[in-house]
């Protein structure tokens, strides 16, 4: 295994509904691009929340803001340009903005009607304060019966010692040393008796969703917290357990009440007929790909075409969930169903129809919700709009680089008119190789980023984890390839020192964290006939035409509309050097990434800088 040089992904963030960094000074533009403006708050939100390569080096810091700004004003102009295309009108990008919009709006209204409603009191912080400073040791006895645990119980009763029933219980091997009570994890009334009971005594049994217990307290020890600092930290961390034990119990209470006597149906030919079709869709894939059985499949981009089109029109126009205003149309669900992802580990009729049941009940209720939040006006919110601007602007920026990209050609006669004026020699260039996982799930994306932390190898990560199934094989490997292949991943891998990581990368097929293991200088071999050089020949030109036209078509957007960068306010937006990607959970569920992650894009600087154009 090379040594692994540095780790682009260093932490993860977790946040709700609120932004994690905060200027203590006015909000100010960093930049204006057209009649956009880059603020303090949103270009530190977004820094901070985005993987910045070699971000750790301290003295490169001022360099990485502004390269990273750069990136940002790029996003800036191609979303200006889209808008200026009206391409915000079409239906894909209208689509995906207003389920955006729903996301936002649900969460808004879950910190209306939930988290702002959460208050501890000093009581109760003291309490908790002395029970998180308190390790518990105990052992248990457990049964799925009621009947079973109410014998054990009554033994203890009669005076049977705990150690002599528990010596004759399965449970015992779990056991061997005491089991440590963390505060906040178990539930109120259980965790109330538990810190209750004397060293020896044992509680009532309980019933909790893994079957019924008995807890014997075996031992019970105080921290001693020296410092100020220990202490405050203890009691910041008492808070933020109440807090989310008590935002649970109003959720469950709010989430109860809302949805009680509410009965939506749903079209169950449809719902059929569609479990059927990506059963098929599925298990095809599965067998093509030759996905391992615990790993899940997933519902791809292309499918939902193929699905349209499958359905017809006159079928998608079909009320699939019968609201009693507005009903949900077929083709609004399918949509719906390809925005949020499906997958399914199995892949029968059966298992898929059990997803699906998943999938739809909780569009049904995620529809409900939003439409709530918009009745309450909550779409009006300065954080909802400036969310949604946010999302909605990077989704514009790739939607339009996309095109170009997509309609980049390169013809045979221009091919072979390359390939004569190279004198028939074929011109390779650099080549790198990586290992790579692959993933369209956060929840994926959470996991490898913290088992690279932890030091596992990128192989085994690839091994178990990656969607990219033809490199499963090599354990995640690629093998050599032309750094102007797969994108930004080829071009951020030609950056990159060997054993180093980068990731995630948003990409066309979900999020890529790959290690560069080699690199391969340019090389050139002896004449070979255009027939054998005919693809790569295509794919280099293809790539240099491709990515020329975005470099030069970000200097006419800059030309276009204008772009000013203030210097001293960037200089003065305080950043951290730990790189980190951050999660936003968002409420009722779901989560997305913290922000849009973005990839650099500063070739376009120089060239535009050289015109004189660009106001510092």
């Amino acid at each position: 295994m090379k040594k692994i040089g540095f780790l682009v992904v260093l932490g993860l963030l977790f946040i709700g509904t609120f932004k994690v960094f905060s200027q203590e000074i006015d909000n100010k533009p960093v930049a204006k691009i057209g009649y956009l403006t880059i603020s303090q708050d949103e270009f530190q939100e977004r820094y901070e929340m985005t993987p910045v390569f070699r971000k750790h080096i301290k003295r490169m810091r001022e360099s990485l803001k502004l390269e990273f700004l750069y990136s940002l004003i790029a996003e800036k102009l191609w979303a200006l340009e889209a808008e200026n295309r009206h391409l915000d009108t079409t239906s894909v990008v209208s689509f995906a903005a207003k389920e955006f919009e729903k996301m936002f709006v649900r969460d808004a209204l879950y910190k209306k009607e939930i988290r702002d409603k959460v208050t501890v009191s000093d009581s109760e912080i003291i309490q908790g304060y002395a029970r998180n400073n308190t390790k518990l040791e105990v052992n248990y006895l457990v049964s799925d019966s009621e009947s079973v645990i109410r014998d054990l119980y009554n033994l203890l009763q009669q005076g049977i010692p705990f150690d002599t029933i528990l010596a004759l219980r399965p449970e015992k091997d779990e056991q061997v040393n005491p089991i440590d009570v963390v505060y906040g994890q178990m539930q109120l009334n259980i965790e109330d008796s538990l810190y209750n009971l004397k060293i020896g005594e044992y509680t009532a049994p309980f019933f909790t969703p893994d079957g019924w217990y008995i807890f014997r307290l075996k031992d019970k020890t105080e921290k001693v917290l020296n410092t100020v600092y220990d202490r405050d930290n203890s009691r910041n961390a008492t808070k933020k357990i109440i807090e989310a034990r008590k935002e649970r119990q109003l959720f469950e209470k709010y989430y109860s009440d809302f949805f009680k006597g509410r009965n939506v149906d749903v079209n169950a030919n449809l719902f059929r007929s569609l479990a059927s079709k990506l059963s098929d869709i599925l298990t095809k894939r599965k067998k093509d790909y030759d996905v391992v059985e615990k790993d899940p499949v997933y519902l791809e981009p292309k499918d939902l075409i193929n699905l349209e089109a499958q359905f017809g029109k006159d079928t998608l126009d079909i009320e699939y969930i019968k609201f009693k205003k507005d009903p949900m149309s077929f083709d609004e669900f399918l949509k719906t169903l390809a925005f949020n992802g499906f997958s399914s580990v199995k892949t029968d009729y059966r298992s898929i129809v059990h997803v699906l049941n998943i999938k739809t009940s909780t569009t049904l209720e995620q529809e409900l919700l939003s439409r709530k939040g918009y009745v309450e006006g909550l779409n009006s919110l300065p954080s909802v709009i400036s969310d949604l601007e946010m999302w909605k602007e990077n989704y514009l920026y790739q939607y339009l680089q996309n095109q170009f990209i997509d309609s980049t050609t390169v013809s045979d006669s221009a091919a072979y008119a390359e390939y004569l004026k190279n004198n028939k020699t074929a011109d390779y260039p650099e080549e790198v190789n990586i290992v790579e996982v692959l993933t369209n799930s956060l929840d994926t994306v959470e996991t490898v980023l913290n088992q690279i932390k932890a030091g596992v190898d990128m192989h085994k990560l690839a091994m178990k984890y990656t969607q990219r199934t033809w490199t499963k094989a090599k354990n995640g490997e690629f093998g050599f390839f032309p750094i102007i292949a797969y994108g930004d991943i080829g071009r951020i891998a030609a950056t990159m020192k060997i054993g180093e990581i980068y990731g995630p990368l948003k990409v066309p097929e979900g999020y890529s964290i790959f290690q560069l293991l080699d690199k391969r200088a340019p090389y050139k071999t002896e004449p070979q006939p255009f027939t054998k050089l005919k693809d790569t020949i295509e794919r280099s030109m293809e790539y240099k035409k491709a990515r020329g036209s975005i470099i030069n078509y970000t200097v006419h957007l800059a030309k276009k509309y204008g772009v000013k960068i203030f210097p001293k306010t960037l200089s003065s937006v305080e950043v951290t050097d730990i790189n980190s990607m951050g999660f936003r959970f968002l409420g009722f569920g779901g989560r997305i990434t913290a922000v849009p992650l973005l990839a650099p894009n500063v070739d376009w600087v120089e060239k535009y800088i050289n015109q004189n154009k660009l106001a510092q």
